[in-house]
Parts: structure tokens; sequence; C-alpha cells
């Protein structure tokens, strides 16, 4: 079993004296549990959670690395992750603004993941800046009550996170137009007039006759809500592959077996009953195995 170590851990301000302003936000003595981890740990958690590989890490950081003049480069993010060195406190608040996380945290201690849980408002704000407007806001912010400043703060932390947002640069990633959409679950109605959209990813695309997003949450957890699919026409011996079929005027996407005289119709999410669709079918029904999954990605998010 693992074991912890208990002890008064004082938490260290991020005094990080770059040329702008900055906010010095003291906590409290506090009780600290550190447990066996590191910023590599913690920045494999992260790449894991998020789909993130070094380069996006590092193209993160470049706002704020900008911002704070702080050199980052990519032996950096690898000198990290592998955990052959720790990144020093001016690179470690860079990393930490990148992926919004606690920098304590990102140290691999026992803290909450995000600063915003460690309440750390029961504390006036001190701010060396000369700046009028900075003056003028902390001097509001110091007279609420600790309820108030608890929501002032959350709404400026949700301000910040919306502004850091790091625009993906288009040119970096490989688009894949698709039809709009295909049901993992109960079907999706499609007419001639479908919508085409364009989604990206992280890496370049199997080669495929046509891809579509899926909807719904049958086929999960390999194939997610909003995942996109890419498919090439036809089909082989339809025993279990994952398929697009068109019928009777709605498409699906399953496991198809072929039964003889009909098709079984299977989810890879058993909450979802399998169906069966007989053959030949009845003349005024449409019924048709468009072609086979060969791969999925989750697409980036562009907004």
């Amino acid at each position: 079993m693992e074991k912890f170590k208990t002890f008064n851990f004082l938490v260290f301000s991020l005094e990080l004296k770059f040329k702008k302003c900055y906010t010095l936000i003291t906590i409290k003595k506090v009780v600290v549990k550190i447990k066996k981890s590191n910023t590599a740990y913690r920045l494999k958690q992260l790449m894991i959670k998020k789909d993130l590989r070094q380069i996006d890490i590092l193209n993160a950081c470049k706002p704020f690395c900008n911002e704070y003049n702080v050199k980052f480069n990519k032996s950096d993010i690898s000198q990290y992750v592998s955990g052959k060195s720790e990144p020093n406190q001016d690179k470690l608040y860079i990393l930490s603004k990148a992926l919004n996380v606690n920098p304590v945290w990102l140290m691999g201690y026992d803290v909450p993941k995000h600063i915003n849980e460690s309440n750390p408002l029961n504390h006036n704000i001190k701010s060396k800046s000369s700046d009028e407007n900075v003056s003028n806001i902390l001097s509001l912010y110091n007279q609420l009550n600790n309820e108030n400043k608890t929501a002032t703060y959350d709404y400026a932390s949700n301000l910040l996170d919306k502004q850091n947002i790091v625009k993906e640069d288009v040119s970096e990633y490989y688009a894949v137009k698709t039809v709009e959409k295909v049901a993992a679950g109960v079907g999706y109605s499609y007419n001639s007039c479908n919508e085409y959209k364009t989604y990206y990813s992280h890496r370049e695309p199997k080669q495929h006759d046509m891809a579509t997003k899926i909807v719904g949450n049958s086929m999960s957890p390999k194939y997610k809500d909003g995942d996109i699919i890419l498919v090439k026409n036809g089909y082989d011996n339809v025993e279990g592959a994952v398929y697009v079929i068109d019928y009777d005027g709605k498409s699906f996407v399953k496991r198809v077996y072929n039964e003889g005289n009909r098709f079984k119709m299977v989810s890879i999410n058993p909450q979802y009953e399998p169906f069966y669709i007989d053959v030949p079918v009845y003349d005024d029904i449409y019924f048709n195995i468009v072609g086979k999954v060969i791969d999925s990605f989750t697409p980036i998010n562009m907004d």
C-alpha cells in the first residue's frame, strides 16, 4: 500500500516578476499530503485525458511564453515528460497556465487540480502594480464579503479561461469533409439535402470514400457521440465488422452479421438490443450496406 507522509507545508506563492504587473495570492499554512508523484506523471495524465501530444503542449505554452518572456522548446517538454528533469518555477507557471491546472498539483502534490478549488479567496489580494484600474478593481474586491469574493473570482476565472483558449491553427491539422450524420442509436433520418461540414484531426486520416459524424452512444466506448468515422464503400463477408447502413430512410452504424435470411445489427454498447433486417426486403423499403468503418477520430474543438 502506498504510504503518505503528512506535514505542514507552506504552499509557495508564485511571485513571477515580469515586466507586466502581477498578482500575489497569499495562502496560509495548510496541511498537505505528499504522495509519490511528479511532474512527469501529471503531464502524462493530462496528455492521455486530453489526447495531447508534446507539440500540442508546446503550442499551448507559446502565448504565455511571449507574454512573460520565458523561453520554451521541444526538448524542455520531452525532458519533463520523460522525468529526466523538472521545470523551474517560471516554466512550471507557464505549463500550469497552458494546461489550466494548479501548478502545485502539476508538481505532483496531493492538492486540488485547479486553483479555484483551493478557495484562496478568504484572503485579500495584494498587488505591486501602480496601474490605477487594477487598484480600483482590488479596492472593490477587498470590500466584498467572502461569498461575493468567491463569485467574483469564479466569474473572472471563466472569463480568463475563454480569453486564454489558444485558437487552433487549421494549417497544422488534417481537414476531413463529412456528411451529416449517422446514428449510433435509433437511426438518423436523411435526404438528398444532407449537409457537409469540415472537421479537423491531429493525425493524417486513412484513405476513405466518405466520412460522417456519430450521433448517439450505442457504439461507445469505441465510437463515441460526436466522433468522426471514416468509411470505405462496399462490403465483403459481413461477419461482425462495423458498417454504415441505410435502411428505410434512416442511417445506422452497427456491427453487422449475415445470418443467411437476415442481417443482425449489433451495438457495442450492451445497453442496446440488437435488431434484424430480413432479406429480401420489401420493394418499397430501401436497404443498402454503404460501407465499412475503417477508422475514427475525435475532432479538434475549433470553437
